[in-house]
């Protein structure tokens, strides 16, 4: 296996998981690390050359997550399902999920902006640090520091609200 190969292997399953905390869609999810590992195939040569190619792949499926969320046939897609009623959009398991404190945390984490739940994700999930966080995000360390801060505050408040953790 060439090196280029070793990089997409060990960082791949990461790729889908930011995609897919971005757009919440799995198949979009997995379009959108195609897309990434397509153009990076392109420059393969200049990735293998990086001082940190998994973050530079991060960053790159960052960037492409949010372009394909604002594409005008996604916003299409998520506005089609919007006005089926919810019941009919999900299956039993599903059901029973939303009541869940999984899937109460889901809901929150949507309610996030963008940055704060890529960097609860990447801190919470993928076990990155700070720095490598900056690196994959192309965010500062303070403000690396600060969307983690108020995302996890965030996410304390909404829980509380739903009693769902003791005030």
């Amino acid at each position: 296996m060439d090196h280029f190969s070793s990089i997409i292997t060990s960082v791949r399953d990461r790729l889908y998981r930011l995609a897919l905390r971005v757009v919440n869609d799995a198949d979009e999810a997995e379009d959108v690390v195609q897309d990434v590992l397509v153009k990076s195939w392109k420059k393969r040569d200049e990735i293998v050359g990086l001082d940190n190619p998994p973050a530079w792949l991060m960053r790159m499926t960052k960037h492409q997550a949010i372009d394909r969320l604002r594409s005008a046939r996604v916003r299409d897609l998520r506005e089609r399902e919007a006005a089926l009623p919810d019941l009919e959009r999900r299956t039993p398991y599903q059901l029973a999920a939303t009541n869940d404190t999984l899937g109460h945390i889901h809901r929150i984490l949507q309610q996030l902006p963008t940055d704060q739940r890529t960097v609860l994700q990447l801190r919470e999930v993928e076990g990155m640090d700070y720095q490598e966080i900056a690196a994959a995000t192309g965010l500062t360390m303070p403000q690396v520091k600060v969307y983690l801060h108020r995302g996890r505050g965030r996410i304390r408040e909404l829980l509380t609200k739903e009693k769902i953790m003791p005030s």
